[in-house]
Protein backbone atom coordinates (compact mmCIF):
# COMPACT_ATOMS: atom_id res chain seq x y z
CA UNK A 1 0.00 0.00 0.00
CA UNK A 2 1.23 3.48 -0.86
CA UNK A 3 0.14 4.68 2.58
CA UNK A 4 1.33 4.68 6.17
CA UNK A 5 -2.12 3.71 7.41
CA UNK A 6 -2.08 0.63 9.66
CA UNK A 7 -4.99 -1.75 9.10
CA UNK A 8 -6.23 -4.50 11.36
CA UNK A 9 -8.75 -6.52 9.32
CA UNK A 10 -10.61 -9.42 10.89
CA UNK A 11 -13.45 -11.78 10.03
CA UNK A 12 -16.18 -13.33 12.14
CA UNK A 13 -18.47 -16.20 11.16
CA UNK A 14 -21.85 -16.80 12.79
CA UNK A 15 -24.14 -19.80 12.50
CA UNK A 16 -27.69 -19.15 13.70
CA UNK A 17 -26.41 -16.18 15.68
CA UNK A 18 -23.62 -18.15 17.39
CA UNK A 19 -19.99 -17.32 16.61
CA UNK A 20 -18.04 -20.16 15.00
CA UNK A 21 -14.48 -20.32 16.41
CA UNK A 22 -11.27 -21.34 14.67
CA UNK A 23 -11.56 -19.42 11.38
CA UNK A 24 -8.30 -19.76 9.40
CA UNK A 25 -9.12 -17.99 6.12
CA UNK A 26 -12.11 -16.97 4.05
CA UNK A 27 -12.94 -16.02 0.45
CA UNK A 28 -16.10 -14.26 -0.74
CA UNK A 29 -17.08 -13.82 -4.39
CA UNK A 30 -19.80 -11.35 -5.36
CA UNK A 31 -20.96 -10.72 -8.93
CA UNK A 32 -23.47 -8.95 -11.14
CA UNK A 33 -23.95 -11.90 -13.52
CA UNK A 34 -27.44 -12.94 -12.27
CA UNK A 35 -25.77 -15.77 -10.36
CA UNK A 36 -25.50 -16.56 -6.66
CA UNK A 37 -22.64 -15.02 -4.71
CA UNK A 38 -20.36 -17.63 -3.14
CA UNK A 39 -18.09 -18.10 -0.16
CA UNK A 40 -15.44 -20.51 1.07
CA UNK A 41 -14.12 -20.67 4.64
CA UNK A 42 -11.57 -22.87 6.39
CA UNK A 43 -11.65 -23.62 10.13
CA UNK A 44 -9.52 -25.38 12.70
CA UNK A 45 -11.33 -28.61 13.48
CA UNK A 46 -10.05 -28.66 17.07
CA UNK A 47 -11.49 -25.17 17.69
CA UNK A 48 -14.84 -25.41 15.89
CA UNK A 49 -15.49 -29.10 16.51
CA UNK A 50 -17.32 -31.33 14.05
CA UNK A 51 -20.77 -31.12 15.63
CA UNK A 52 -21.64 -27.79 14.07
CA UNK A 53 -20.89 -29.20 10.60
CA UNK A 54 -22.81 -32.47 11.00
CA UNK A 55 -26.26 -31.04 10.21
CA UNK A 56 -27.96 -30.71 6.84
CA UNK A 57 -29.27 -27.17 7.24
CA UNK A 58 -26.41 -24.78 8.07
CA UNK A 59 -26.59 -21.04 7.35
CA UNK A 60 -23.57 -18.79 7.82
CA UNK A 61 -23.29 -15.04 8.24
CA UNK A 62 -19.74 -13.91 7.38
CA UNK A 63 -18.79 -10.49 8.71
CA UNK A 64 -15.65 -8.43 8.15
CA UNK A 65 -14.24 -5.77 10.43
CA UNK A 66 -11.77 -3.08 9.40
CA UNK A 67 -11.17 -0.67 12.25
CA UNK A 68 -14.86 -0.18 12.93
CA UNK A 69 -18.18 -1.94 13.29
CA UNK A 70 -18.76 -5.39 11.84
CA UNK A 71 -20.06 -5.46 8.26
CA UNK A 72 -22.02 -8.48 7.08
CA UNK A 73 -20.56 -9.44 3.69
CA UNK A 74 -22.63 -12.51 2.82
CA UNK A 75 -25.40 -14.62 4.33
CA UNK A 76 -26.36 -18.00 2.99
CA UNK A 77 -26.54 -21.77 3.30
CA UNK A 78 -23.57 -24.14 3.33
CA UNK A 79 -23.53 -26.40 0.26
CA UNK A 80 -20.47 -28.53 0.93
CA UNK A 81 -18.44 -29.57 3.98
CA UNK A 82 -14.99 -31.21 3.62
CA UNK A 83 -13.16 -32.51 6.70
CA UNK A 84 -9.42 -33.24 6.79
CA UNK A 85 -8.72 -35.09 10.08
CA UNK A 86 -5.00 -35.38 9.30
CA UNK A 87 -4.56 -31.60 9.06
CA UNK A 88 -7.25 -30.92 11.64
CA UNK A 89 -9.19 -28.66 9.28
CA UNK A 90 -12.69 -28.33 7.91
CA UNK A 91 -13.55 -26.38 4.76
CA UNK A 92 -17.06 -25.21 3.90
CA UNK A 93 -18.46 -23.73 0.70
CA UNK A 94 -21.81 -22.08 0.14
CA UNK A 95 -23.94 -19.49 -1.62
CA UNK A 96 -25.88 -16.42 -0.58
CA UNK A 97 -29.69 -16.45 -0.19
CA UNK A 98 -30.12 -16.43 -3.97
CA UNK A 99 -29.86 -20.20 -3.44
CA UNK A 100 -33.43 -20.28 -2.12
CA UNK A 101 -34.82 -19.03 -5.43
CA UNK A 102 -32.55 -21.34 -7.43
CA UNK A 103 -33.69 -24.40 -5.48
CA UNK A 104 -37.42 -23.49 -5.57
CA UNK A 105 -39.02 -25.50 -8.39
CA UNK A 106 -42.48 -24.41 -9.43
CA UNK A 107 -45.08 -24.73 -12.17
CA UNK A 108 -47.20 -21.85 -10.94
CA UNK A 109 -48.82 -19.33 -13.31
CA UNK A 110 -48.74 -15.63 -12.46
CA UNK A 111 -51.47 -14.26 -14.70
CA UNK A 112 -52.52 -10.61 -14.45
CA UNK A 113 -49.64 -9.78 -12.10
CA UNK A 114 -47.00 -7.13 -12.68
CA UNK A 115 -43.31 -8.02 -12.66
CA UNK A 116 -42.80 -6.07 -9.45
CA UNK A 117 -45.79 -7.81 -7.87
CA UNK A 118 -44.34 -11.23 -8.66
CA UNK A 119 -40.92 -10.22 -7.33
CA UNK A 120 -42.53 -9.05 -4.09
CA UNK A 121 -44.45 -12.32 -3.73
CA UNK A 122 -41.36 -14.45 -4.31
CA UNK A 123 -39.26 -12.37 -1.90
CA UNK A 124 -41.83 -12.94 0.84
CA UNK A 125 -41.81 -16.70 0.21
CA UNK A 126 -38.06 -16.79 0.78
CA UNK A 127 -38.28 -14.64 3.88
CA UNK A 128 -36.50 -11.70 2.25
CA UNK A 129 -37.24 -7.99 2.34
CA UNK A 130 -38.30 -6.76 -1.13
CA UNK A 131 -36.57 -3.65 -2.50
CA UNK A 132 -38.65 -3.62 -5.66
CA UNK A 133 -39.19 -0.80 -8.14
CA UNK A 134 -42.89 -0.78 -9.15
CA UNK A 135 -43.80 -1.78 -12.71
CA UNK A 136 -47.15 -1.41 -14.49
CA UNK A 137 -47.38 -4.00 -17.28
CA UNK A 138 -49.54 -7.02 -16.47
CA UNK A 139 -47.24 -9.94 -17.13
CA UNK A 140 -49.87 -12.56 -17.86
CA UNK A 141 -51.84 -10.42 -20.28
CA UNK A 142 -48.85 -8.91 -22.03
CA UNK A 143 -46.88 -12.12 -22.46
CA UNK A 144 -49.89 -14.23 -23.35
CA UNK A 145 -51.10 -11.87 -26.09
CA UNK A 146 -47.62 -11.57 -27.54
CA UNK A 147 -47.02 -15.31 -27.16
CA UNK A 148 -43.83 -14.80 -25.11
CA UNK A 149 -43.78 -17.70 -22.67
CA UNK A 150 -42.61 -16.74 -19.20
CA UNK A 151 -45.26 -18.14 -16.88
CA UNK A 152 -44.28 -21.32 -15.09
CA UNK A 153 -46.53 -23.89 -16.72
CA UNK A 154 -45.47 -27.38 -17.72
CA UNK A 155 -44.24 -26.30 -21.15
CA UNK A 156 -42.40 -23.12 -20.15
CA UNK A 157 -38.66 -22.58 -20.42
CA UNK A 158 -38.41 -21.46 -16.80
CA UNK A 159 -38.57 -24.01 -14.01
CA UNK A 160 -37.33 -22.16 -10.89
CA UNK A 161 -38.23 -18.95 -9.14
CA UNK A 162 -34.82 -17.51 -10.04
CA UNK A 163 -35.41 -18.30 -13.73
CA UNK A 164 -38.65 -16.35 -13.54
CA UNK A 165 -37.09 -13.39 -11.73
CA UNK A 166 -34.27 -13.09 -14.27
CA UNK A 167 -36.71 -13.35 -17.19
CA UNK A 168 -38.92 -10.66 -15.67
CA UNK A 169 -35.88 -8.46 -15.06
CA UNK A 170 -34.82 -8.89 -18.68
CA UNK A 171 -38.30 -7.98 -19.89
CA UNK A 172 -38.40 -4.81 -17.78
CA UNK A 173 -34.78 -3.83 -18.49
CA UNK A 174 -34.07 -4.33 -14.78
CA UNK A 175 -31.38 -5.97 -12.70
CA UNK A 176 -32.11 -8.48 -9.92
CA UNK A 177 -29.87 -9.57 -7.06
CA UNK A 178 -29.78 -10.51 -3.39
CA UNK A 179 -27.71 -8.61 -0.85
CA UNK A 180 -27.88 -9.85 2.72
CA UNK A 181 -31.57 -10.54 3.38
CA UNK A 182 -32.89 -8.13 0.75
CA UNK A 183 -34.08 -8.91 -2.80
CA UNK A 184 -33.39 -6.04 -5.20
CA UNK A 185 -35.44 -5.76 -8.40
CA UNK A 186 -34.67 -2.42 -10.02
CA UNK A 187 -33.27 -0.73 -13.14
CA UNK A 188 -29.54 -0.19 -13.51
CA UNK A 189 -28.91 3.46 -12.69
CA UNK A 190 -25.95 5.69 -13.43
CA UNK A 191 -23.94 6.30 -10.26
CA UNK A 192 -20.98 8.49 -9.46
CA UNK A 193 -17.62 6.73 -8.90
CA UNK A 194 -16.98 6.12 -5.22
CA UNK A 195 -13.49 4.72 -5.75
CA UNK A 196 -10.54 6.10 -7.73
CA UNK A 197 -7.96 3.50 -8.73
CA UNK A 198 -4.47 4.34 -9.98
CA UNK A 199 -1.43 2.13 -10.62
CA UNK A 200 0.04 3.52 -7.40
CA UNK A 201 -2.76 2.43 -5.03
CA UNK A 202 -3.28 -1.13 -6.25
CA UNK A 203 -1.19 -4.30 -6.19
CA UNK A 204 -1.68 -5.10 -9.87
CA UNK A 205 -3.74 -3.79 -12.76
CA UNK A 206 -4.66 -5.50 -16.03
CA UNK A 207 -6.26 -3.50 -18.86
CA UNK A 208 -7.87 -5.57 -21.62
CA UNK A 209 -9.56 -4.57 -24.85
CA UNK A 210 -11.46 -6.93 -27.16
CA UNK A 211 -10.87 -5.55 -30.64
CA UNK A 212 -13.85 -7.27 -32.27
CA UNK A 213 -16.18 -5.46 -29.85
CA UNK A 214 -14.43 -2.10 -29.83
CA UNK A 215 -16.13 -0.74 -32.95
CA UNK A 216 -18.74 -1.50 -35.61
CA UNK A 217 -20.79 -3.73 -33.33
CA UNK A 218 -24.33 -4.20 -34.57
CA UNK A 219 -27.02 -6.54 -33.29
CA UNK A 220 -30.10 -7.71 -35.17
CA UNK A 221 -33.08 -9.47 -33.65
CA UNK A 222 -35.24 -11.46 -36.08
CA UNK A 223 -38.68 -12.78 -35.23
CA UNK A 224 -42.12 -13.60 -36.64
CA UNK A 225 -45.17 -11.75 -35.34
CA UNK A 226 -47.99 -14.32 -35.48
CA UNK A 227 -50.68 -11.75 -34.75
CA UNK A 228 -49.52 -9.37 -37.47
CA UNK A 229 -48.40 -12.21 -39.79
CA UNK A 230 -45.15 -10.46 -40.62
CA UNK A 231 -41.42 -10.86 -40.22
CA UNK A 232 -39.75 -8.62 -37.66
CA UNK A 233 -36.15 -7.40 -37.97
CA UNK A 234 -34.85 -4.80 -35.53
CA UNK A 235 -31.25 -3.64 -35.13
CA UNK A 236 -29.17 -1.74 -32.62
CA UNK A 237 -25.68 -0.31 -33.10
CA UNK A 238 -23.42 2.46 -31.98
CA UNK A 239 -24.72 4.87 -34.58
CA UNK A 240 -22.28 4.04 -37.39
CA UNK A 241 -24.91 2.16 -39.36
CA UNK A 242 -22.74 -0.87 -39.93
CA UNK A 243 -24.19 -4.17 -41.05
CA UNK A 244 -25.43 -6.53 -38.35
CA UNK A 245 -22.68 -8.94 -37.35
CA UNK A 246 -24.59 -10.54 -34.46
CA UNK A 247 -28.01 -11.97 -35.20
CA UNK A 248 -30.42 -13.28 -32.57
CA UNK A 249 -33.58 -15.22 -33.51
CA UNK A 250 -36.48 -15.11 -31.05
CA UNK A 251 -40.03 -16.38 -31.68
CA UNK A 252 -43.27 -14.38 -31.61
CA UNK A 253 -42.06 -10.88 -30.78
CA UNK A 254 -43.58 -7.52 -31.64
CA UNK A 255 -41.46 -4.83 -33.28
CA UNK A 256 -41.15 -2.90 -30.02
CA UNK A 257 -40.14 -6.00 -28.04
CA UNK A 258 -37.56 -6.98 -30.68
CA UNK A 259 -36.09 -3.46 -30.69
CA UNK A 260 -35.84 -3.44 -26.91
CA UNK A 261 -34.10 -6.83 -26.93
CA UNK A 262 -31.67 -5.72 -29.66
CA UNK A 263 -30.70 -2.68 -27.60
CA UNK A 264 -30.18 -4.71 -24.42
CA UNK A 265 -27.98 -7.25 -26.21
CA UNK A 266 -25.99 -4.46 -27.88
CA UNK A 267 -25.34 -2.83 -24.51
CA UNK A 268 -24.31 -6.13 -22.94
CA UNK A 269 -21.87 -6.89 -25.77
CA UNK A 270 -20.45 -3.37 -25.83
CA UNK A 271 -19.73 -3.59 -22.11
CA UNK A 272 -17.31 -6.44 -22.86
CA UNK A 273 -15.14 -4.29 -25.11
CA UNK A 274 -12.99 -3.12 -22.20
CA UNK A 275 -12.25 -5.08 -19.04
CA UNK A 276 -10.26 -3.84 -16.05
CA UNK A 277 -8.92 -6.33 -13.49
CA UNK A 278 -7.48 -4.83 -10.33
CA UNK A 279 -5.92 -6.46 -7.29
CA UNK A 280 -5.78 -4.12 -4.32
CA UNK A 281 -6.03 -3.96 -0.52
CA UNK A 282 -9.49 -5.07 0.57
CA UNK A 283 -12.29 -2.74 1.60
CA UNK A 284 -15.84 -3.29 2.88
CA UNK A 285 -17.75 -0.91 0.61
CA UNK A 286 -17.00 -1.77 -3.03
CA UNK A 287 -19.74 -4.02 -4.38
CA UNK A 288 -20.83 -5.21 -7.84
CA UNK A 289 -22.77 -2.51 -9.73
CA UNK A 290 -20.77 0.28 -8.09
CA UNK A 291 -18.85 2.71 -10.27
CA UNK A 292 -15.12 3.30 -10.06
CA UNK A 293 -12.75 5.61 -11.87
CA UNK A 294 -9.42 4.49 -13.35
CA UNK A 295 -6.83 7.26 -13.55
CA UNK A 296 -3.13 7.77 -14.08
CA UNK A 297 -2.52 4.92 -16.54
CA UNK A 298 -1.40 7.23 -19.35
CA UNK A 299 -3.75 5.41 -21.75
CA UNK A 300 -7.28 5.83 -23.05
CA UNK A 301 -8.37 3.28 -20.43
CA UNK A 302 -8.64 6.15 -17.96
CA UNK A 303 -12.32 6.69 -17.27
CA UNK A 304 -15.37 5.38 -15.43
CA UNK A 305 -16.23 1.68 -15.15
CA UNK A 306 -18.82 -0.39 -13.33
CA UNK A 307 -17.77 -3.23 -11.04
CA UNK A 308 -18.84 -6.63 -12.41
CA UNK A 309 -17.38 -8.83 -9.66
CA UNK A 310 -15.46 -8.62 -6.39
CA UNK A 311 -13.36 -11.46 -4.94
CA UNK A 312 -12.26 -10.85 -1.34
CA UNK A 313 -9.68 -12.93 0.53
CA UNK A 314 -8.65 -12.74 4.18
CA UNK A 315 -5.93 -14.96 5.64
CA UNK A 316 -3.06 -14.83 8.11
CA UNK A 317 -0.54 -15.47 5.32
CA UNK A 318 -1.67 -12.88 2.76
CA UNK A 319 -3.73 -10.36 4.71
CA UNK A 320 -6.89 -8.77 3.32
CA UNK A 321 -6.98 -8.27 -0.45
CA UNK A 322 -9.60 -8.07 -3.17
CA UNK A 323 -9.73 -8.50 -6.93
CA UNK A 324 -12.15 -6.31 -8.89
CA UNK A 325 -13.33 -6.90 -12.42
CA UNK A 326 -14.90 -3.83 -14.00
CA UNK A 327 -16.44 -3.14 -17.39
CA UNK A 328 -17.83 -0.28 -19.47
CA UNK A 329 -20.92 1.20 -17.74
CA UNK A 330 -24.20 0.40 -19.56
CA UNK A 331 -25.34 4.03 -19.37
CA UNK A 332 -22.38 5.19 -21.49
CA UNK A 333 -22.88 2.78 -24.43
CA UNK A 334 -25.53 4.74 -26.35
Amino acid sequence: MASSEVRAPSALVFSNGVKVPGLLDVEIGQNSFLAANRYRARFSLSASGYGIWSGDDIELDIRFQLGGAETSMIVGPVDRVAVDPARGEVQVEGRDLTAGFIEARTQENFENQTSSGIATILAARQGLVPAVTPTSTLVGRNFQNDHAQTTLDQHARVTTEWDLLTRLAEHEGFDVWVQGRVLYFAPALAVEPALIVTPQNCLSMRLERTLSLSSNVSVAVKSWDCRGAQAIVQTANGGDGGSANYVMVRPNMTADAAQSLAQRIFVQMSQQARCIEIEMPGDLTTLPRAALAVAGTGTDFDGVYVVASVERRLSFEHGFTQTLEARVPPWTVF
